[in-house]
């Protein structure tokens, strides 16, 4: 015979209803992130190509531009960081020809266009944030504590993170078609 033994309450020092995890590394190989932002950029006319190159530990970015004339330029993207929901990165070394800058007005058309109302493009720093609230729950938790670009994939590994259960428990059971 078994003997049932109550559930401890958590403690302080342990959320509840969360699942929690010590590490996780996510892999985006080239083609996906070109696809992506294939599709986020289609509806800017001016940007005939975009072009993601995770090599060499650097984040790859080529974009050709046509405004009167068709133009390419090359960058990379540091200092990647995800944190409540926002995915932000400097754009450096922006340039026509590896010499001329690229004027801030190219990257704001792009914003604008193809990230209205989901980015923040502060042109000073070159630092674009995106808005990924949208597409990812509020009761996810995650931070990337290292960004790595080698093998034709980026890949972000996140340090400590959790998923509150607690709508998820509190949807259990209800009819999703209930009140239609």
């Amino acid at each position: 015979m078994s003997v049932s033994r109550p559930i401890a309450a958590p403690s302080a020092d342990l959320p509840s209803l969360a699942v929690r995890w010590e590490g996780l590394v996510v892999s985006l190989d080239a083609t996906t992130l070109n696809t992506l932002i294939r599709n986020a950029v289609r509806r800017v006319e001016e940007v005939e190509e975009f072009l993601l190159e995770p090599e060499n530990g650097r984040l790859g970015l080529t974009i050709r531009v046509k405004k009167g004339i068709t133009f390419r330029f090359r960058s990379h993207l540091k200092a990647l960081r995800f944190k409540d929901g926002f995915l932000g990165f400097t754009i450096a070394d922006a340039s026509i020809f590896g010499v001329l800058p690229i004027p801030n007005w190219v990257i704001q058309r792009i914003v604008d266009r193809a990230l209205r109302d989901r980015a923040i493009f502060y042109p000073e720093d070159r630092v674009l944030v995106i808005d990924l609230r949208r597409l990812l729950p509020p009761e996810l938790s995650l931070e990337v504590s290292e960004v790595v670009c080698e093998l034709g994939e980026l890949k972000l590994l996140f340090g400590p993170g959790q998923y509150r259960v607690d709508k998820l428990l509190a949807d259990m059971g209800k009819d999703p078609f209930e009140g239609e």
